[in-house]
Order: C-alpha cells, then sequence, then structure tokens
C-alpha cells in the first residue's frame, strides 16, 4: 500500500513540477504567450501580440515569433523581440491574423462536413513562440492555439463543485460583429465586444457566455429575440443557439449560459419570457440539465427528496460537472427573473455578479483587493460568482481631455491589468471571470492551468490521507 502510495505521490508532484514551467508564478522560467490584439477593423488584420511574464524574475533574452513548428523546422522567426530585462511586457507585431482556419477540424465549414477529433491537447495554430536566454538556449515555448476539449480532457474536473471551477468567459459573447449587421455605425463604434463569433468563442475555450435579450418583432416572426448590448439590437439568438448546440454534441463539453438582463420588450410583458423559454426548450431543451423541483408523485421517495437537496432553491453552484455527465446533459442554463424560475425546470438561479465596469481602470486593483481579500462587505463566500472584468462607457471618462474611451481601447487598458492581478494565488478564488476581446489575453491558458493545479492539490491532500490511515 505505502509503495503504491509512494508512486501516487512522485507522480502527483511531478506532474505539478511540469505544470510550473506553464504558470506565471516561477521564478526560474518566464512564460511567453500569443494573443490577438483588439485594434483592428476585423479579426483578420488584427495583429500578432507577443507577451512575456508577468513579473519574470529571469526574463529571456529574445523571444521569436515562427510560422512553422520550430521543433520540426529550422526556418527562422518571421519577428523578433529584444526583452532588454524588462520582468513584464508586451510588443505589438507587424505580423496578422490573416484569413485562418480553425486548426484540426474545428473550423465551421469542415465541421458540416466531418466531425472533428476530441484531442486531448490543445491544437496549434501556425504561429508559434520561444523564447531563449543569452546562450541561445531555449527557454518555453508556446502557440497561439485553441482548445476545443480542455474539459474533455481533464475527467477529474467532474467531481469538482461548479463554484470551485475558474470558468473562462467572456462579456456580451453575442456582442460581434457579422455578415448582417457590419454596416451598422453605431455598433461598429460602441456595440461590438468581441472579435470572435460564439462558435470561434467556444472553440478556442471559453466556457461561460453572457447574454442580454431583447424582444423585437418581426415581420414573420423568426426572428424576434435579439442579443442586446444595453439597448442596441446586435444579432438574432437562434444562429447563436444553434452554433452552442452544435458545438456541445461535437465536444461533450460543458457550456454555461447567462441570460442576465433584458433590456427590451420584457418590461410590462412578462409573457415574453415564456416565449423564450420556449425557445430556450426547442433549441437545447434535450442537452440542458434540469432541475428536479417538478418530480412526479410516481417517483421513489428518495429520488424525490434528493432533487429538493439539490434543486429546491434553484442554486447550481454546488453540482458537478460529473452530475451533468451521468445524465448526458452539458449545457447549464442561469436566469435572471425570478418568476420564471417556479415554471420552467431548464433554468437556475443567476450566480452572484461582481462588475468592475463603473470603475476606473486606475480603481480595478484596490476593487480586485477588496473582492479577493474578502474585504468587500458583499465579497462572495462558498457560493457560484461571475467578475465581469469589464469598463463601462461612464467609467472610462477622461476628465482632462473630456473624452470616453470606445470599447477595444478600455479592453486594451484593462484586460493586461486584470490578467496581471489574477495571475497569482486569486486565480485559485476565481469563479466565472467574463472579459470583453477576450482574445486579446491568454484567459483560458490561466482557467486551464488553475484547474489542473487544483485538482492536484487535491489529490495530494486525498493522498496524505490514505497515507495517514
Amino acid at each position: 500500500m505505502r509503495s503504491m502510495l509512494g508512486s501516487i505521490l512522485v507522480a502527483v508532484y511531478g506532474t505539478l513540477a511540469t505544470l510550473c514551467l506553464s504558470l506565471p508564478v516561477s521564478g526560474e522560467v518566464c512564460p511567453v504567450y500569443l494573443t490577438i490584439s483588439a485594434y483592428s477593423r476585423t479579426i483578420e488584420d488584427a495583429p500578432l501580440v507577443i507577451n512575456w511574464g508577468p513579473g519574470c524574475e529571469s526574463p529571456p533574452d529574445w523571444i521569436g515569433l515562427y510560422t512553422e513548428n520550430p521543433a520540426l523546422s529550422n526556418a527562422p522567426p518571421i519577428a523578433k523581440v529584444l526583452v532588454n530585462g524588462e520582468p513584464t511586457g508586451h510588443v505589438i507585431s507587424a505580423v496578422k491574423f490573416g484569413q485562418q482556419k480553425l486548426p484540426g477540424g474545428w473550423s465551421y465549414e469542415q465541421v458540416l462536413q466531418h466531425i472533428p477529433k476530441r484531442k486531448t491537447k490543445p491544437i496549434c495554430f501556425d504561429f508559434y513562440l520561444t523564447s531563449y536566454d543569452a546562450t541561445g538556449h531555449l527557454q518555453y515555448f508556446d502557440c497561439l492555439k485553441i482548445q476545443p476539449a480542455w474539459m474533455f480532457a481533464e475527467p477529474s474536473l467532474g467531481n469538482m463543485s461548479l463554484k470551485d471551477l475558474f470558468l473562462p468567459g467572456t462579456h456580451c459573447s453575442g456582442c460581434y460583429q457579422t455578415r448582417t449587421n457590419a454596416g451598422n455605425v453605431v455598433l461598429k463604434k460602441i456595440g461590438f465586444r468581441q472579435s470572435l463569433d460564439i462558435w470561434s468563442q467556444l472553440v478556442f475555450g471559453v466556457r461561460y457566455l453572457d447574454f442580454s435579450v431583447g424582444y423585437y418583432p418581426s415581420h414573420n416572426g423568426t426572428r424576434n429575440f435579439w442579443i442586446m448590448n444595453e439597448h442596441f439590437r446586435v444579432a438574432s439568438l437562434v444562429p447563436i443557439l444553434q452554433d452552442i448546440r452544435r458545438f456541445v454534441i461535437l465536444s461533450e463539453e460543458t457550456v454555461f449560459l447567462d441570460f442576465r438582463r433584458f433590456p427590451l420588450g420584457f418590461h410590462n410583458h412578462p409573457e415574453q419570457h415564456a416565449v423564450l423559454l420556449a425557445l430556450l426548450e426547442q433549441e437545447l431543451g434535450d442537452l440542458v440539465y434540469r432541475r428536479h423541483f417538478l418530480s412526479t408523485a410516481e417517483e421513489p421517495e428518495e429520488e424525490r427528496a434528493g432533487a429538493r437537496d439539490h434543486d429546491a432553491d434553484g442554486e447550481s453552484y454546488d453540482l458537478t460537472i460529473g452530475d451533468m455527465r451521468r445524465e448526458g446533459k452539458y449545457i447549464l442554463i442561469t436566469y435572471n427573473h425570478e418568476a420564471s424560475l417556479n415554471e420552467s425546470d431548464i433554468i437556475w438561479k443567476p450566480w452572484k455578479k461582481h462588475s468592475s465596469a463603473f470603475l476606473k481602470h486606475s480603481e480595478l486593483g484596490e476593487f480586485m483587493q477588496n473582492l479577493f481579500s474578502q474585504k468587500h462587505p458583499d465579497a462572495p463566500r462558498d457560493i457560484g460568482w461571475s467578475l465581469h472584468g469589464v469598463q463601462g462607457f461612464q467609467g472610462s471618462y477622461n476628465e482632462e481631455e473630456a473624452t470616453y474611451l470606445l470599447p477595444k481601447e478600455r479592453a486594451s487598458i484593462v484586460n493586461p491589468k486584470l490578467m496581471h492581478l489574477l495571475g497569482g494565488p486569486w486565480s485559485l478564488r476565481a469563479n466565472a471571470v467574463l472579459l470583453d476581446f477576450f482574445s486579446n489575453t491568454n484567459l483560458v491558458d490561466l482557467a486551464v492551468y488553475t484547474n489542473r493545479y487544483k485538482m492536484l492539490h487535491n489529490a495530494m491532500n486525498e493522498a496524505v490521507v490514505l497515507d495517514i490511515q
């Protein structure tokens, strides 16, 4: 028994040591990673950003960007950055993201023809990053990547309660440019909050989606529900639901849908909630994990009692992904309308929301400090919660210049600050983290590594308990 336990502990510690090479906390190895700049008219025109840090004690001498895997090719870098001893930094390269297909067969057009293979490892675009010390020795390797099956790759995630997971998310998830809204000048200026569509967000690794929905009747009744950004209609809801459905069926990943606000057509018209819920039932019902509060008298008493324990109050954060998978369900919907909770079993209470929307970017550090150190009077304690790490229109006002920042400008300032703050132990306390223009961060990587660390920590604790017994 002790011999087997020793092997377990060696394996756990070995994996943990490997993990630390990918976490931005090591004093020996300085992480480097690629992101996509938010400053562009389209995602194709967006330059790639070379990042390192934060807070590296031993930063590399230089970083190279390649379009061929340097482990398999001797091709020279297409861009080179001299770090000059800076512990943290980023450089916007001249290399554009371009007309890229999602790799591994995950592009939208490809999945309509062939089912992609679920790989346990990330899948790289043809953009690779390596860092070297002054003697030319390789320090770090990474690539711009998609992670469509990161939950599938970690079976132990199924044992963790939802409130203990780090879920990478997007704020205003459906607020992006499409063919139908590309000519809308107002949306181009202030309405779009993401560079990637819903399908691409999910394939990149986002698992928590945030929606505001409005009702605006169309002439044929097929496009009555709209994704909203404040009071602006951005896109039809139904195609987005269909993309979510297709992704979940192909990947068997767990996706969280947060219907938070209903700014158009619902006030004084509560009947619209019933229509919207019927639409969600129609498009996603067979994939949604349901509350069991509507148990029938024919069900065994112990099953009804268990359902009451889990579902009577409508809270979902003590559930696990394993609970959902055992019933073959992969979508959980939270819905911010209390009356509807009594009428439908496909929706759950919304998680507690904390937002930096009304803060100036200079106030973000204090806000995060109070929130994560439990000094905030409303800090989350043992519940499911979401952090909307965004800056709103009012918070971006510059008194000296009497101007407001545009959404892409705000995200380019706020996102690096927030990711730097989350790069340490605070990531272990995060639950759902939602960003504008998430693709200019390494949010998905941070979530994957944090969840892996938590699983290893739990495994070591269990091993120690076994040893004591």
